[in-house]
């Protein structure tokens, strides 16, 4: 933890590496009985971190559609416009699954979507693979 602590210092679009239940982690689908998270792996999850942190507000406003700020979790009394809610999304998880080395992430912010989020998935590359509101 302190190492992502340190690769999201002062970006205030990531929440703290320290909270609960933990944000930042690698998962596998598969049985990966004989593979660990080896060095290589960590690193790589590192790299993913730090360009995410590095294109923040890319990556939340690719991710984000104007009509989720309809969405019946949007407190419209603490954001008045799809833009000011875009703006303030932060990343509340950062994942990255091993299998197909993917990213997904959940974007939200507790003062305007208590509960909810917007899931996005990039593929290894950086592409939008997927996103959807909750």
């Amino acid at each position: 933890m302190d190492i992502i602590s340190e690769i999201i210092k002062g970006n205030n679009r990531f929440i703290s590496a320290y909270s609960d239940p933990e944000p930042y982690f690698m998962y596998s689908m598969q049985n990966h009985s004989n593979k660990s998270f080896d060095a290589e792996i960590i690193e790589y999850y590192y790299d993913k971190l730090r360009y995410a942190v590095q294109n923040a507000i890319t990556l939340i406003e690719e991710a984000f559609r104007e009509e989720y700020f309809d969405f019946y979790g949007v407190d419209k009394t603490a954001v008045s416009s799809p833009k000011q809610m875009c703006s303030n999304l932060i990343f509340e998880s950062f994942t990255l699954d091993i299998d197909d080395m993917s990213v997904g992430a959940y974007l939200s912010n507790k003062h305007f979507m208590p509960g909810h989020f917007i899931e996005a998935h990039w593929d290894s590359e950086w592409k939008l693979s997927y996103v959807w509101i909750d």
